[in-house]
């Protein structure tokens, strides 16, 4: 088996554990650096150790999906328990239902802003059509 994989591998590791550390714009470049790094390694790696790799890739997506399933489902289940409705508040599918404003956590209910917006006197030309202005009336 051809170990040549190794050398961008552990080039990468190095970059990487400089990405950590570093503070400054050159830990950027190191973490790039790392990146290019893992996939040039991944390329040039044997193929028994792509094919590993793809079967744990697979299998913990794969476990990730199972509870993230599980969480959605308990979640459905803990609302409806917790808050049954008759059929008759259930809205239409044709009525639009506002969403709730929020912003940094906090609730709000936007304000109607309503302008009264007047023609002004003519300005001038722009491009050959009349450049106006407009007053905002409160």
């Amino acid at each position: 088996m051809a170990f040549a994989f190794l050398i961008p591998l552990l080039a990468g590791l190095v970059s990487g554990y400089i990405f950590k550390k570093s503070t400054d714009e050159i830990g950027y470049l190191a973490g790039v650096a790392a990146i290019i790094s893992f996939i040039i390694s991944l390329v040039i790696a044997p193929w028994e150790i792509q094919l590993f790799l793809l079967i744990v890739v697979l299998v913990s997506t794969h476990q990730l999906l199972q509870q993230n399933e599980y969480i959605i489902k308990s979640q459905r289940d803990r609302t409806l328990v917790a808050e049954p409705r008759a059929m008759s508040d259930i809205p239409p599918e044709d009525v639009a239902v506002e969403a709730p404003c929020k912003y940094r956590g906090a609730n709000y209910e936007p304000q109607d802003t309503v302008s009264n917006i007047s023609k002004g006197e003519l300005v001038g030309k722009y491009r050959g059509s009349p450049w106006r202005s407009y007053q905002i009336n409160s």
